[in-house]
């Protein structure tokens, strides 16, 4: 009753705090109509009563209980509304801060996804979750929910970050697919995402023990009251209780990226750079930061049972043609497998997969454009060793072990 009682009194502050007309008018009218029906009903077989023994009692043996007056009552849009919006400091990363309001819409709006995708702007652009969803269906898994979770400029120790300090382990979702490439693991490079985000004011807040999504983000919502009947009145109420994000990312967190690459155009707006002098691949180092960052993303996954499935994304035919880039990728290929065997996480290299490296679906020579993130995403979804079912099945062994 304490718990109903500041309820109430937190509506009635909203209200008079000015919550939108059109909204209130809405939920009263359809409060009305209910009570209306609540009215000519009662007495009947809504209040009867089943005894322990089988028999019947009648409304008039058994008074109704307050739940009684509640329950049949329309779903109210009052607690979404409730729900405080997203204020948490910059982490100097506008991609990051984005995705986080996203996130925070979507676990409110769907749940917890089955699937997350983590990444850099590769993986941001590279893996539709949406096709990824639609090839999974086609597998017998319809109904399963993936948000893309890529961050500009990402490393393994973003993405170590992202998981561990950012989110919460209960945020987090049975299986993540990590998509990247070379550049992500190279310790030899300045890592410029990592130090601005680590040094930001978003990132000091975590230090304290905050976190930019609480580890429940609906702790006034009253679940009974939250159904499909007022979800589009609710979804435009809330909106209007947030500021707008204002993003090129789907409700998936997705990229949608139109360009196209042609060799015989992109380089007459762009100089051609060898191998030898590509930054990605400066001072290039496997055995650094960056690699002690993905263990200890893999040792993580292991410990609260989450599948890990790391996936070498595609890049076209006249980049790998580079004898540079080629003997760098080759080197990075032999040490993601080893390390993926030592720490028990699945390593998939789709970067020199003929089906997908067609110029059409690629925004540049190394990023995919939506019709290379559709292609990329179905392929995955018809790779029966990745344990996609997982995703739908009851926690294992956080301790188990992945192959």
């Amino acid at each position: 009753m304490v718990a109903k009682g500041l309820l109430v009194s937190s509506i009635v502050l909203m209200l008079a705090q000015g919550l939108r007309g059109t909204a209130l008018a809405e939920v009263n009218r359809h409060r009305a109509l209910s009570l209306h029906s609540y009215a000519q009903s009662a007495g009947r077989s809504l209040y009867a009563q089943i005894d322990p023994m089988g028999s019947s009692a009648s409304a008039s043996e058994y008074p109704p209980r307050l739940s009684n007056l509640i329950l049949p009552l329309p779903p109210l849009v009052l607690p979404e509304l409730l729900l405080p919006p997203y204020d948490f400091p910059s982490f100097d990363s506008e991609r990051l801060d984005q995705e986080l309001q996203l996130y925070l819409q979507y676990l409110r709006t769907h749940g917890k996804p089955d699937i997350l995708i983590v990444g850099s702007s590769r993986s941001l652009q590279g893996i539709d979750p949406a096709a990824l969803e639609e090839g999974l269906a086609k597998q017998g898994l319809a109904g399963l929910k993936i948000y893309n979770f890529g961050i500009n400029g990402a490393t393994a120790q973003v993405i170590n970050v992202l998981l561990q300090d950012v989110l919460t382990p209960a945020q987090l979702p049975r299986l993540i697919v990590w998509g990247d490439g070379s550049r992500a693991f190279n310790s030899g490079r300045p890592d410029s995402t990592y130090q601005k985000i680590i040094a930001s004011a978003g990132y000091q807040r975590i230090l304290r023990g905050d976190r930019p999504i609480p580890s429940r983000t609906t702790d006034w919502e009253i679940p009974t009251f939250v159904t499909t009947t007022n979800k589009s009145l609710a979804n435009s109420a809330a909106a209007a209780a947030v500021a707008p994000i204002t993003t090129d990312l789907n409700e998936q967190g997705f990229q949608t990226v139109t360009e196209s690459y042609d060799p015989n155009t992109y380089y007459r707006r762009f100089p051609r750079v060898s191998g030898r002098y590509d930054r990605d691949y400066d001072n290039f180092d496997l055995q650094g930061e960056q690699t002690a960052a993905t263990i200890a993303v893999a040792d993580f996954a292991r410990e609260h049972g989450i599948t890990l499935v790391f996936v070498h994304l595609p890049l076209t035919r006249d980049y790998v043609a580079d004898p540079v880039r080629r003997s760098y990728e080759a080197e990075f290929q032999q040490h993601m497998w080893q390390l993926a065997d030592q720490e028990r996480f699945m390593f998939r290299n789709l970067s020199q997969q003929p089906a997908l490296m067609n110029n059409g679906y690629f925004a540049d020579p190394s990023h995919i454009n939506r019709h290379g993130a559709r292609a990329v995403a179905l392929f995955l979804a018809a790779d029966s060793t990745i344990p996609w079912r997982i995703a739908r099945s009851a926690p294992p062994n956080p301790q188990g072990t992945q192959r």
